[in-house]
């Protein structure tokens, strides 16, 4: 297999000596005396694909490249590190890098004629100020970012200000946030379907809900196949991005099943049911238990009916594994399976965290970011995949009550405060663990993946009975407190966390065997509350939690370290939560 992948029409873009990012690149550079033109690609993406076949076809373009650049491509999806610190505002990006990895100048797409004209500038530009740009980047190396000196604790106040300015830029006219392009934004979806049932706030949940119709309704959604597709171009979320991306499916089915695990709804109950059809249908790997990264765009075929597609090929499915994306996935299609009622469903949810921790694990309990089919899993420490791979983990154990995954939960947190932690508080998007090039020795603390670990930590905090574990992540929410207002819609995560962090915690422990606590599993999980956290533990280790080994099976709802007394029935456990409460 190649190491690159190109637009799947006809084009010359492999003829470019491309190379790895790697540090014989940059070495390369160095002896050469070269810039580095770096192309983030992605194997989804239209435009990158309209650029293979046009700029990176050019006769000229690809002559010139070979002889004045090192030329470096980089997969979106396989190293979301280096897109992190060198997108420029959208894929392609096309950045021009000096020998030490300092970015000089870049754009999007660049048409052929443009793309020659930049490409004389900037190599010429280079050949001349080559010694005062190393001199620069060395000075700047001399002066490490500080860490944040304004962080302070979160608040309600604050909480309250962010949501009601994203309540404030609701489309009353078509739903959705915003004017067009509209995103699906499944993570400030899911904050304000939180926030509305810690709050009581209905307003919040019908933005959701309207949000939701909205998308699944219109073309924003796959009426024939089923599935998301990645974006609307248009503010009535008519005309979309044909793109259909495992990440979206992710967090769009873990908000309808969110909201049909508290209400019926029918229209929404046969969106969700279409959704995971797609995924189970297209994504999925039954031979691996894994999930496909994605599936291209095409919008000719997706104008076809029924009949007419099924005669024609189906746009390329990427079956690359990134494992955030199978762990977001994993954890979605349980909470789809348990609103749903469908065991086979929570069944494939299982089985691919069974096989990430099977297939995708390092030396350090650590999972490597990607595996291309016949290859060996690559890129190690990305903060992202330990995230999603976490909270998908605490899911598991919530739903299934399987005693595995809040074991395997328990030993990747230990490993993540360990290699990511930073002395500042929060934790950094990689560990360090592979070599940092260029902008990678600056080791970020990304808001969205910060706020999701520490949200999963104060869950695991709970379920564990670890108090260490909110106090890391209380610390870590302080970092963006003084800032994470400024984000808007980006800090939804940030919302959501501190939230949970400023409320008092609520949870259901449940002793006996898994079979046993179904029932009560399955009440703990439509209590009104969304911050109750659902232990289930074997009737030997409940001693060590302070409850009682008999009777068994039984539930104990508890007020921090206070709890009732046991439940023998799912209609007594809802009557001991509303007496705790009182």
């Amino acid at each position: 297999m190649s190491e690159f992948r190109f637009s799947p029409r006809p084009n010359r873009a492999a003829e470019i000596p491309w190379l790895t990012w790697s540090p014989a690149a940059f070495d390369r550079a160095k002896r050469e005396s070269k810039p580095v033109l770096l192309s983030i690609s992605a194997v989804w993406c239209h435009w990158c694909h309209v650029m293979d076949e046009t700029s990176y076809s050019d006769p000229e373009v690809i002559e010139t490249i070979s002889r004045r650049f090192v030329p470096v491509r980089v997969d979106n999806d396989e190293r979301p590190d280096v897109n992190a610190r060198y997108n420029m505002g959208g894929w392609p990006t096309t950045a021009f890098l000096s020998d030490e990895g300092a970015a000089l100048t870049g754009a999007t797409y660049l048409p052929p004629a443009q793309m020659r004209e930049v490409l004389d500038e900037v190599a010429n530009w280079y050949a001349q100020h080559r010694e005062e740009i190393a001199a620069r980047v060395a000075d700047a190396s001399t002066h490490p970012r500080a860490g944040d000196a304004s962080a302070r604790e979160a608040n309600i106040q604050d909480v309250e200000a962010l949501i009601a300015a994203v309540v404030a830029s609701f489309d009353e006219a078509y739903a959705g946030f915003g004017d067009a392009p509209k995103f699906p934004q499944p993570e400030l979806l899911e904050t304000l379907l939180v926030e509305s049932q810690a709050t009581g706030d209905e307003r919040l949940r019908a933005m959701v809900v309207r949000t939701l119709l909205a998308m699944s309704r219109g073309g924003m959604y796959d009426h024939v196949e089923g599935g998301f597709f990645r974006y609307s171009t248009t503010r009535d979320w008519s005309v979309p991005h044909f793109e259909k991306m495992a990440e979206d499916h992710a967090g769009l089915i873990r908000v309808l099943a969110m909201l049909l695990q508290r209400a019926p709804h029918s229209d929404l109950h046969a969106t969700l049911r279409s959704a995971v059809d797609y995924v189970a249908n297209v994504l999925l790997d039954p031979a691996t238990g894994f999930f496909a990264g994605s599936q291209d765009a095409d919008e000719s075929y997706y104008a076809l009916p029924l009949e007419e597609r099924r005669a024609t090929a189906a746009p390329f499915v990427d079956r690359t594994l990134y494992a955030d994306r199978n762990a977001g996935l994993a954890g979605a299609l349980l909470a789809a399976g348990a609103a749903l009622e469908d065991d086979r469903i929570l069944g494939i949810g299982v089985r691919a965290l069974d096989a990430l921790h099977e297939h995708m694990l390092d030396a350090d309990e650590l999972l490597y970011h990607v595996r291309r089919q016949g290859e060996s899993p690559a890129v190690r420490g990305l903060l992202g995949d330990q995230s999603a791979y976490l909270r998908a983990l605490l899911d598991a154990h919530e739903i299934s009550g399987e005693a595995r995954f809040l074991e395997r939960a328990r030993t990747l947190a230990t490993a993540v405060v360990e290699h990511f932690q930073s002395e500042e508080g929060g934790f950094y998007d990689h560990a360090a663990i592979e070599t940092t090039l260029g902008r990678l020795a600056l080791r970020d603390r990304p808001i969205v993946e910060n706020s999701v670990l520490a949200e999963t930590l104060l869950r695991l905090a709970d379920l564990a009975s670890e108090e260490r574990y909110r106090e890391i992540a209380e610390r870590a929410l302080g970092v963006y407190a003084s800032s994470f207002v400024n984000a808007g819609a980006f800090a939804a995560a940030y919302a959501r966390a501190s939230r949970r962090l400023l409320t008092p915690s609520v949870s259901v422990r449940i002793v006996g065997s898994v079979q046993e606590g179904a029932d009560f599993r399955e009440t703990a999980r439509r209590l009104p509350s969304p911050y109750v956290s659902v232990r289930s533990l074997a009737s030997s280790q409940a001693p060590a939690l302070d409850l009682p080994a008999t009777p068994s099976p039984a539930a104990y709802v508890c007020a921090g370290r206070t709890c009732g007394p046991p439940a023998a029935s799912a209609a007594e456990l809802r009557a001991a939560y509303d007496a705790i409460l009182a």
